[in-house]
């Protein structure tokens, strides 16, 4: 009952974080030339930005398939495009996107019956996909890098990856993790135990497949690619003028920032992030707030094609397949 109470009182103060930051968000911008820009929008851009962002999700299918193979896991193209897209419907209408990675890691389970597989597959997906952003930021940067502030916040970038390698050898280092078996005797997790060993085992495993993670933080970086098309093609529809570069920068920054679980799916973060950075690149408050804003519609709407799929597919028993 606490707990349940907990979670209402979470969301409750999403909720008003998120309606907080658009109401003051609106209060700074010039509401008639935001107006005037979303009314004036051209829909063959907008198709475009549509098709982009179907592409980053079909490429992060890729992606997680090329890992779940590694693990012999034999999911269909269409089968796991299914999940993804579910995942992204859930992950944007529950109030976290953890939610969405919780539910394709569930919906995978049904091909393989391995729990501790399909959610290790998730997770060393999202954690590609975050070096992939992080890369993605560094390029953007070296591109843009014009001053000693974006000097400093490179400087920055490249300390936190080498910080994530880091923990990653750490991690994969069998004799230094048994050093901490000790905390899986702590209260609450002891009975949660063999589960956690049987987890980190299924992690552990993709140390031995060095070509499939290889190939997956390539799929990655193309992700990126087609995220920056999606935002560029976006800025098109809205007619407004500015290069493509800075794209390559701030687009990865505003993903992280978006990611932050402060407020509802990102709802008021994510625009706010794009009026901070975009602002930088020449963008007035308005124009760079239509951007934004545009954008999370677009992701939304992709995503409204995975609870579509989940009416017609979901409540379907499906067969069971076995792990190799």
């Amino acid at each position: 009952m606490k707990q349940a109470l907990k979670k209402t009182l979470l969301l409750v103060f999403r909720i008003l974080i998120s309606l907080g930051l658009i109401g003051w968000i609106l209060l700074k911008v010039d509401r008639r030339e935001l107006a005037d820009s979303l009314r004036s929008i051209d829909l063959r851009y907008l198709a475009a930005a549509f098709m982009a962002y179907l592409i980053v999700n079909a490429l992060c299918t890729w992606r997680w398939q090329i890992l779940l193979a590694a693990r012999g896991i034999k999911a269909g193209y269409w089968r796991l495009f299914r999940y993804f897209l579910n995942g992204l419907f859930f992950g944007n209408f529950l109030p976290t996107t953890v939610g969405g990675d919780l539910a394709r890691a569930y919906l995978v389970i049904d091909d393989c019956n391995k729990k501790s597989e399909a959610l290790a597959s998730v997770l060393v997906d999202r954690f590609i996909g975050l070096f992939g952003v992080i890369v993605t930021g560094i390029i953007g940067l070296i591109l843009v890098a014009k001053t000693g502030e974006e000097l400093s916040l490179l400087k920055v970038m490249v300390i936190v990856i080498a910080a994530a390698l880091l923990f990653v050898i750490l991690f994969l280092n069998k004799s230094l993790v048994k050093k901490f078996h000790w905390m899986l005797k702590l209260p609450l997790i002891e009975k949660a135990e063999h589960h956690l060993i049987d987890f980190y085992h299924s992690l552990y495993a993709y140390r031995t497949h060095k070509k499939e993670v290889f190939w997956a933080f390539v799929q990655s970086l193309m992700v990126q690619l087609f995220v920056v098309f999606t935002a560029y093609f976006i800025a098109l529809s809205l007619n407004i003028t500015i290069s493509i570069i800075p794209f390559f920068l701030y687009m990865p920054v505003i993903g992280a920032v978006s990611m932050i679980p402060l407020s509802v799916n990102g709802w008021g973060l994510q625009e706010g992030a794009f009026i901070v950075f975009f602002g930088r690149a020449g963008l007035s408050h308005s124009q760079a707030l239509s951007l934004g804003f545009v954008y999370h519609l677009v992701a939304v709407g992709i995503s409204l094609l995975g609870g579509l799929l989940w009416l017609i597919y979901g409540s379907r028993k499906k067969q069971k397949k076995t792990c190799a």
